[in-house]
């Protein structure tokens, strides 16, 4: 028995799929080379902020049949017959997941849980969907807009039923004497699919379907009965066929079957279609025609056609192969069952290895049968077409008197072959001899063992945040940017914030609704490490610099931080007309240079530590708006904004707010040591330093506590892992410094020092540089007596006297004060440009969309120049120079165009690449 029985129940109405597109492809997978504009159509897809999330809509009972056949009345008659089928109810939605970017034929269905609810509102029944996968899939109508035409079937059973108040309903009655295990069998078939955004119909789609009993030993997959397969010139699909021989009645399931005027519209007219069988000699035998296929029939009974039969043809049906016809003269074959009327299927099909115990062994029944009868000792032969598959598995199986044999595979390590897309998917056939189902190479998904194999991963047992769980997180965080309106996977505050509700996600069962991630593609190896590091107290570690490696890591953030403040101040200089704010721009336009020179200065110090800065990536570049880099100063959202005094005083002054660090229990801000205590040659190469100050200067990184994920305690954990490994690696007769210094870079005529980095007393003193000018300075004009220019301030000081409206002088007394020439800020000299600039936002054909990405195509020229210059080509330094002069040409163009059509806005450079 299953829902392809009596006694079973009818559903239709419309369900609801919101799947994320974006990560379709496996090139999204790598964080480096993710752009922002894959989060929106159409670059990521149909619906690139999808939820995952599946639900039934307005699902209504439409018909009921009693064990012998008879139709069941509605209310008021038997409530249930007249009621509806809803999802959830006290849990959150069901999850409708990919296998794998490569198969994304075998999609299934999580945490799905049904109740059935009467005509007067009772939940009278309830169960738990076991996921599965979708099967016989096909173009079901012709595509008509964004109406996606494809037609599927899910076929389950429900687990852990709990029958509630069922009295006044025979059926229900009846159901649940037939019933066993705690079980249902059910079928629903979707289509009509609706992929237009622009719809109120926007990802919803057609649902109708069947409930019925479960026998013990039934598989739950499928109907291990007979299969009516497409012929030659048939515009039909596969229906499964079952001889109910205690009612006479044969049970063909065409839901899946016929097809559709329209994509989720009403049936084609076929004309008038007969069951038949075909005798192996002679013509076919039409046994009953196939009264009422229409949209009526379609609707209420989810196609789902029982044809009664004389004795005489349940015989003929009993062993001849079945068929449709047409009604013509010289009728045509639509469906029938293969030659030998064979039938073989896997009853799970879909899995996910780890190769690891208790992970790395699965196991499915492979059922046969012939004529609708168990294919006793039939031998089933399993194969790898790949012939590389990282599995264990017998060559070939035998079933036995019931037509079953269990098949067992075994994963192991597949390595790392795609990269930052885990693991490997993997397709196993099986086939028997006759190979009833068509040529084993090109077999349906759902006719083939589908398993993504993942890799072996060994995390450490401290983990840290940005060396080993930000990467796993920032996949997920570009992958599904829909998580972001509840909180950021890719920032640590947030995670952190949110790190128990996290915790608990990850180890809810699989078939969880709440499961985490709604993907079930994170490995049990890395789900375990980021259970560990979420457990850590008091608070998970953001970075511990414990290895070169992680070193590397963290400067490679700290060149992204630096880098992703420029953008920010570029937008503001540019968007101030040529001949207005003079000396804003000149403020601004210095800072800007001295952003770059830190940024060359922390490229100095990767090559010094024999790592390789990556700045020609699109990953490298930051998300505007957004948080900065690296999970510093966790409360800025950092905007492309126009120049003005807010922004400057709400955006500017927040990034370079100085960090006045405590040492010895007070407030230190002052100088730590004096420029005369080193020497440098024009290359910035350090010739020679005062001894006692690099000590002063090591006990001051050493000493000095900062506020946490500020950038001067960021700059300052870079110092103290600096000294700490040097110490470890000399201690071994090593050193930390094994850069090729050939890969230093200069910079003459430089706005300070591009220190020539080469051990650790100059990598001390590039810090201290990036300290002294941005960033973390501990200077303060209350304390400040031995500072003899303005400009030796810090980026904060000269930012505010932009807000001030005052240079910053010393007064007769002697203290700094915000006092000096005015420094007028005129709003009419700023193009009024539209906030955060978007390339693909803008109109397409239009000349900013043009002039846009071509700006854009710029920026990434300079970026990729400057990874060259800083990976071996130092020398091509002034061509970079010239692209940044291009960017600024590019980005003045787009000042003078409309940001649309008739718009008071005027667009900007977006700087996405």
């Amino acid at each position: 028995m299953s829902y392809l029985s009596f006694p079973r129940l009818h559903f239709s109405g419309s369900y609801q799929a919101d799947p994320s597109t974006i990560n379709n492809k496996p090139e999204r997978y790598d964080i480096d080379l993710f752009q922002p504009r894959f989060q929106r159509e159409p670059f990521g897809g149909w619906n690139p902020k999808g939820t995952g999330a599946l639900r039934f809509q307005n699902v209504s009972i439409t018909s009921a049949f009693h064990a012998d056949g008879r139709s069941a009345a509605p209310n008021p008659t038997d409530p249930a017959v007249d009621g509806s089928l809803i999802d959830g109810g006290s849990q959150v939605s069901a999850k409708l997941v990919d296998l794998d970017p490569e198969q994304q034929l075998v999609s299934q269905i999580w945490g799905l849980e049904l109740q059935l609810v009467d005509a007067t509102g009772r939940v009278v029944c309830r169960g738990d969907f076991t996921p599965t996968s979708f099967a016989d899939i096909w173009n079901r109508g012709p595509k008509t807009g964004e109406i996606v035409p494809f037609g599927a079937s899910y076929q389950s059973v429900l687990t852990d039923v709990r029958w509630l108040d069922t009295s006044g309903s025979p059926f229900l009655d009846e159901l649940r004497e037939t019933t066993a295990d705690g079980l249902l069998s059910i079928k629903f078939n979707l289509d009509g699919f609706q992929g237009d955004d622009q719809s109120p119909d926007f990802t919803f789609g057609r649902i109708v379907g069947s409930i019925g009993a479960y026998q013990p030993g039934e598989p739950t997959a499928f109907v291990a009965a007979r299969r009516l397969r497409p012929q030659p010139g048939s515009t039909l699909n596969d229906a499964p066929c079952r001889l109910d021989e205690a009612t006479g009645t044969v049970l063909l399931d065409l839901g899946n079957s016929l097809p559709t005027v329209t994509a989720g519209g009403n049936l084609v007219d076929l004309g008038e279609l007969h069951l038949a069988v075909l005798p192996a000699h002679g013509r076919p035998v039409r046994l009953a025609p196939l009264d009422g296929i229409d949209d009526r029939f379609y609707r209420e009974r989810a196609g789902v056609a029982a044809i009664r039969l004389e004795r005489e043809h349940l015989a003929l049906a009993a062993e001849n192969r079945l068929a449709v016809l047409d009604s013509a003269a010289t009728p045509k074959v639509l469906l029938a069952e293969n030659a030998e009327a064979g039938f073989l299927r896997a009853n799970e099909f879909t899995f996910r290895l780890y190769p690891e115990q208790p992970h790395d062994t699965t196991s499915t029944t492979l059922v046969a049968t012939r004529f609708g009868r168990p294919a006793a000792r039939e031998r089933i032969f399993v194969t790898d077409p790949s012939g590389t598959a990282p599995l264990k598995f017998p060559a070939s199986v035998v079933t036995d008197e019931n037509g079953r044999a269990e098949l067992t595979v075994t994963a192991t390590d597949p390595g790392n072959p795609r990269g930052p897309l885990d693991g490997l998917f993997c397709a196993l056939e099986y086939t028997w001899s006759a190979q009833p189902d068509g040529p084993p190479s090109f077999p349906a998904p759902h006719r083939q063992l589908n398993i993504l194999v993942q890799s072996r991963f060994t995390g450490p047992d401290r983990p840290t945040w940005v060396t080993d769980v930000q990467p796993i997180f920032q996949q997920y965080a570009n992958l599904y940017p829909v998580m972001r309106d509840v909180f950021d996977l890719a920032n640590y505050h947030h995670v952190v914030a949110y790190r128990h509700r996290i915790r608990k996600s990850l180890l809810a069962p699989r078939e969880s609704p709440g499961h985490m991630p709604v993907t079930r593609d994170l490995s049990p190896g890395k789900r375990d490490m980021i259970v560990r590091w979420l457990g850590i107290e008091p608070e998970p570690p953001m970075l511990e610099l414990d290895t070169v490696e992680e070193l590397r890591r963290v400067l490679q953030q700290a060149l992204a931080v630096e880098h992703s403040t420029i953008p920010v101040y570029l937008t503001a200089l540019f968007s101030l007309k040529n001949d207005r704010n003079l000396e804003v721009a000149r403020i601004i336009r210095g800072v800007v240079l001295e952003e770059m020179l830190h940024m060359a200065l922390v490229g100095n110090i990767l090559n010094a530590v024999g790592g390789t800065p990556v700045i020609g990536r699109p990953g490298f570049v930051p998300v505007y708006p957004g948080p900065l880099p690296g999970g510093v100063l966790p409360s800025l959202r950092v905007s492309l904004r126009k120049c003005s005094i807010e922004h400057i005083r709400d955006v500017f002054l927040a990034i370079e707010q100085p960090e006045y660090p405590t040492v010895a229990g007070a407030p230190f801000t002052g100088a730590v040591i004096a420029p005369d205590t080193f020497t440098l040659d024009d290359s910035g190469m350090l010739l020679d330093s005062d001894d006692d100050a690099m000590s002063t200067l090591e006990k001051w990184y050493v000493d000095a506590e900062y506020n946490p994920f500020t950038i001067g305690w960021y700059y300052n954990q870079l110092a103290m892992a600096i000294i700490r490994l040097d110490d470890q690696l000399r201690a071994r007769g090593g050193t930390l410094f094994t850069g090729d210094p050939a890969r230093q870079v200069r910079w003459p005529g430089a706005p300070g020092t591009l220190y020539q980095v080469t051990d650790r007393r100059s990598a001390l003193l590039a810090i201290h540089e990036i300290i002294e000018q941005g960033e973390g300075s501990p200077h303060d004009v209350d304390s400040a007596e031995h500072v003899r220019d303005r400009e030796e301030f810090g980026h904060y000081y000269r930012f505010k006297e932009i807000v001030e409206g005052r240079e910053l002088i010393r007064d007769a007394q002697g203290k700094w004060v915000f006092e000096g020439a005015p420094i007028p800020f005129d709003p009419d000299g700023v193009h009024p440009m539209v906030d955060n600039p978007d390339t693909y936002a803008l109109p397409e054909n239009t000349p900013a969309r043009a002039a846009s990405q071509l700006c854009d195509r710029v920026y990434a020229e300079l970026l990729s120049t400057l990874h060259q210059v800083f990976n071996g080509q130092p020398g091509k330094l002034g061509d970079a120079v010239g692209l940044m002069y291009s960017v600024q040409v590019q980005a003045k163009k787009l000042l003078s165009l409309p940001s649309a059509p008739g718009a008071d806005t005027v667009a900007g450079p977006s700087f996405q690449v």
